[in-house]
């Protein structure tokens, strides 16, 4: 193979290369952005609830059964807290990007 073919076969998996780690790295974003949303609105509507409850405890008209439901809103919130925290790995492996529209079943394709 010529010096000239062999540069523009290099420059091809260079640019072919390039392109692959600019996808992954939007999939990768995308991935912590739509994470990040889902869990604080899990987080938000507790917080919303716990928060009524306290507003409503501090001017002295909480039952005692409402009482143990801000107990127990307040333990549902940090456990899932610490859970959604850990759910999320530092990085979505390469085996969790997209399939293609066109992928054959059975195939997998990755961008590795």
């Amino acid at each position: 193979m010529s010096r000239g073919k062999r540069m523009l076969r290099e420059l091809g998996h260079a640019v072919r290369e390039g392109a692959e780690e600019s996808a992954r790295a939007y999939y990768f974003n995308a991935y912590d952005r739509g994470f990040n949303e889902a869990a604080q609105t899990c987080l938000g509507v507790l917080s919303d609830a716990t928060e009524e409850l306290l507003a409503r405890m501090k001017s002295g008209n909480l039952t005692k059964q409402e009482q143990a439901l801000y107990a127990r809103l307040t333990e549902l919130t940090t456990e899932m807290d610490e859970r959604l925290r850990n759910a999320c790995p530092d990085e979505p492996t390469g085996d969790a990007l997209p399939q293609p529209s066109g992928a054959r079943s059975g195939q997998p394709t990755r961008l590795s």
